[in-house]
């Protein structure tokens, strides 16, 4: 099957080398810079296993680049859009990229028979742009087929999916979404357009709201001496509710659950419909740094001239993404306070933003620390020499974002004298030094 993907964006790009790993011959389509990048092997987004599938696809001649929409969909079986949307400031969902791409199918008259939006779009936007298409004499169908990758898994999740989910108005279009996901074994579910859309939002949505519960389930615990760990861990055991996604901490982060928790419940308003669940949880969400900040001024009392060593700078382990990463929020409390951040690492090595170094081992960002926090589960941190990080610090504080370290770590770090131990969800006081 002939293939034309526009975007090669974190989604696009994995979707483009997988597919042509099927057997089928894609084409990415991208500006100028990005293709010139990738054609020299260049990726913008770091994933385990993505540069040696790129580079396996493009050796094997199913893989192709361009630059020309219309070019590129000229003689394609079907187009796929994985362009960004953004969320706008006013909540609702940046559609001009999608747009724009649909513009250069219109003015050149070229499309093929079906045109299918991998994007995460707005209830009804397939109807919309399918009505604008055949208003610009091109009768093709748009269907709606929404992904559901994990950064750091992306290319495991995407050929051993738990469903693949196909929006689609015709038999004819669902018989070409079954041949371009020939050879995956995964259950598929055929429903309208409209419904597709919102499986894509609610997955997120509820994905969020588990994380957000098991932060306010974590505060109730601290309050009440309890161990967040032990109570999720039981609640995770119950098959009616599983254990991934209830890991208490300072809160979720990435280009998904927060833009796409805003889209919902700007749609909600848009039809009077309210969304309670939803604002809560991303009320529990956002005042997850402000809690982690308030547990280091009640030891630090002075913040100015302070410095922090933390680590973690993406939003989560196994990739580069720092999108609404809780990081951000974190340098942002920094900065209003004048604390220096020396951060680490493993696979982010710049920040766009003022007051932050980021340095090149975890040992290094610690240095001279009135404090370290873990912000980002990588496990490597776990198993860092936490005894000579505390000797290079000023004030042996260490603050668990993530309640990485064990039991083992956490009674070496307060064997140093002085040594202070903070995780969450978990009672302070025995983790204090006696």
């Amino acid at each position: 099957m002939r293939l034309t993907l526009i975007g090669t964006g974190y989604v696009g790009l994995v979707a483009a080398v997988c597919f042509a790993k099927l057997g089928h011959e894609v084409t990415a389509v991208d500006r100028e810079q990005v293709i010139h990048g990738l054609m020299e092997s260049k990726l913008s987004v770091w994933e385990p296993e993505l540069d040696t599938l790129l580079a396996d696809t493009r050796d094997s001649g199913k893989l192709f680049f361009d630059t020309d929409v219309a070019r590129a969909a000229a003689g394609a079986d079907a187009l796929m859009i994985a362009v960004g949307t953004p969320t706008r400031v006013d909540g609702y969902t940046d559609l001009r990229q999608i747009r724009e791409v649909l513009g250069h199918l219109m003015q050149s008259g070229i499309c093929p028979p079906l045109v299918i939006i991998k994007s995460t779009v707005p209830v009804g936007t397939c109807d919309e742009l399918e009505v604008s298409l055949h208003a610009a004499g091109l009768l093709t169908e748009v269907a709606y087929n929404p992904e559901f990758l994990r950064q750091g898994s992306a290319v495991y999740d995407f050929l051993e999916p738990d469903r693949i989910v196909f929006g689609c108005k015709s038999h004819h279009a669902e018989t070409l979404l079954r041949q371009l996901y020939e050879g995956i074994n995964a259950p598929v579910q055929v429903c309208d357009r409209r419904s597709a859309e919102l499986v894509k939002y609610a997955s997120n949505a509820f994905l969020a709201m588990k994380i957000s519960f098991a932060n306010m389930m974590s505060d109730l615990c601290e309050g009440y001496g309890a161990d967040i760990r032990q109570v999720v861990e039981g609640v995770g055991s119950d098959q009616r509710i599983g254990p991934d996604f209830l890991k208490a901490g300072v809160g979720y982060g990435g280009s998904c659950f927060t833009k796409d928790l805003k889209s919902l419940l700007t749609s909600g308003r848009l039809i009077g419909c309210s969304l309670p669940l939803l604002e809560a949880t991303a009320k529990i969400n956002d005042q997850r740094i402000s809690r982690m900040f308030a547990k280091l001024l009640s030891i630090w009392m002075n913040p100015i001239g302070k410095r922090l060593c933390v680590l973690g700078i993406s939003f989560k382990p196994n990739t580069n993404d720092v999108r609404d990463a809780p990081f951000l929020a974190l340098l942002s409390h920094c900065q209003r306070h004048g604390i220096e951040v020396h951060a680490y690492d493993p696979v982010v090595h710049y920040v766009p933003a003022d007051g932050v170094n980021v340095m090149d081992s975890p040992y290094d960002a610690v240095r001279n620390a009135d404090a370290v926090i873990i912000m980002t589960e990588w496990p490597q941190f776990a198993s860092l020499d936490w005894p000579r990080m505390i000797q290079h610090m000023r004030l042996p504080l260490v603050l668990d974002g993530r309640n990485l370290l064990s039991d083992e770590v956490i009674a070496q770090i307060i064997d140093v004298n002085g040594a202070i131990y903070m995780p969450v969800g978990r009672s302070i006081d025995q983790h204090l030094p006696k």
